[in-house]
């Protein structure tokens, strides 16, 4: 039996110094990204009411972590920040208000039981683009997520893209509705196309449309996969998402993107909010993809609001491993200075050490005599020691090179602001 006084519960974890400081790098970049694409931060209550996220096709029932408040009140930890935003832009905003670009670094809370190995808190970084319903702002996003990619340094990945009404078209042209449909599309997410094979073999179906239901990870590739599709199925609902997903390569394709895309027919929302445009980004390092996004123009009628918008999401836990295992390190500005002081000293060092750190030193401060104290320098790796007997001499001492000068405080530069 563990003793809980010593861990964490499952799926969530400390982030040592090192750890954190990693990820913090990974965001300051992300958000930096953001920001130079004209997106502002906004952030929403960790605590929602539980009808922020319930009929809203967002994270199912069982995945959320749900409690009673004092007040009787059915409240759930944040699980999708989709709706949150959704819901505060329905709030605060007017049509006259669009478009409105947000972006967010908050943590999410998911009870992932059927994912094991994945984290129950999470940390997300994503932007939603509200008022703009064309290919424009599908691309808008789509690039956004690439050059966020690009500006942390990992070169090689993929954005998969598929159509929220492409499969759902091709199922109704195959004749293949209701509960059948669910478990195909459940199969589908499961990887399991056995169980596809199974379904379909008990429908009477043209040879090339059972082909490609029992077959779909082969229609996964460039451009040519939307030719095939448009072989295979003539229904205007999956017809018009292609045209759309082929919109959207043209486009990329003009601005230079193409090599980071793919296409995927076979991608089933995840979330049911999505109406168009949906999309995953892979890296190797992980399983699981790093980002994922798509369009979602009705989940602002369950706030009683009506504008279309489109997001994506960088799961900063799935990306870590990604960048580690791609050697991409950052620098960490850590304390490279160490303050040591006698009795006599401790005024003027105090106060010294707090004008240095003004002009932008990292001084850590040191408790014990100059022997050992230089002793650890080295052993941590501090460039230098400040070193103050009495009120008016500093010694100097420059551990990488064994050096050593004294002088006096007032001869020290340090800013008086």
């Amino acid at each position: 039996m563990i003793n809980k006084r010593l861990h964490t519960p499952e799926g969530v974890k400390d982030f040592l110094p090192d750890e954190f400081a990693y990820k913090r790098n990974v965001e300051k970049i992300t958000e930096r990204t953001f920001l130079s694409w004209g997106y502002k931060r906004v952030s929403t209550p960790t605590l929602e009411y539980s009808e922020v996220f319930s009929d809203t096709g967002s994270v199912p029932g069982p995945e959320k972590y749900r409690f009673l408040s004092r007040e009787g009140d059915i409240l759930v930890l944040r699980s999708d920040m989709t709706p949150a935003i959704c819901r505060m832009a329905a709030g605060e905003y007017s049509e006259g208000d669009l478009p409105l670009r947000f972006y967010y670094v908050e943590n999410m809370f998911r009870y992932n039981e059927k994912n094991q190995g994945k984290m129950r808190e999470m940390t997300h970084c994503g932007i939603e683009l509200m008022g703009e319903s064309g290919v424009e702002g599908d691309c808008e996003v789509i690039i956004c997520a690439a050059v966020s990619l690009l500006n942390l340094g990992l070169k090689s990945f993929k954005i998969d893209i598929g159509h929220a009404d492409f499969l759902e078209g091709a199922l109704e042209e195959a004749g293949i509705s209701g509960e059948a449909a669910l478990s195909i599309k459940d199969a589908i997410i499961d990887k399991d196309y056995i169980k596809v094979t199974e379904i379909t073999e008990g429908f009477h179906l043209e040879e090339k449309k059972r082909y490609f239901l029992q077959n779909l990870p082969l229609y996964l590739g460039g451009e040519d996969v939307l030719d095939k599709a448009k072989d295979i199925f003539k229904n205007k609902r999956s017809l018009d998402a292609l045209e759309n997903m082929q919109k959207i390569y043209d486009y990329l394709k003009e601005c230079g993107f193409e090599k980071y895309i793919c296409f995927d027919l076979g991608i089933v929302p995840q979330l049911d909010y999505y109406t168009g445009i949906i999309f995953r980004g892979y890296a190797s390092g992980t399983g699981y993809s790093i980002l994922s996004g798509g369009r979602y123009d009705r989940l602002s009628e369950c706030f009683e609001s009506d504008f279309p918008a489109v997001g994506f999401v960088l799961k900063i836990d799935e990306l870590i491993p990604v960048l580690e295992t791609n050697n991409i390190s950052f620098k960490n500005k850590k304390a490279d200075t160490l303050l040591i002081y006698t009795a006599e000293g401790k005024s003027c060092a105090v106060k010294t050490g707090i004008k240095l750190r003004k002009s932008g030193m990292n001084i850590e401060n040191y408790y014990g005599e100059l022997d050992r104290g230089l002793e650890y320098a080295a052993e941590k790796g501090f460039g230098g020691v400040l070193y103050f007997s009495d009120s008016e001499n500093v010694r100097i001492f420059n551990i990488a090179e064994d050096q050593e000068v004294s002088m006096k405080v007032s001869e020290l530069a340090v800013s008086e602001e």
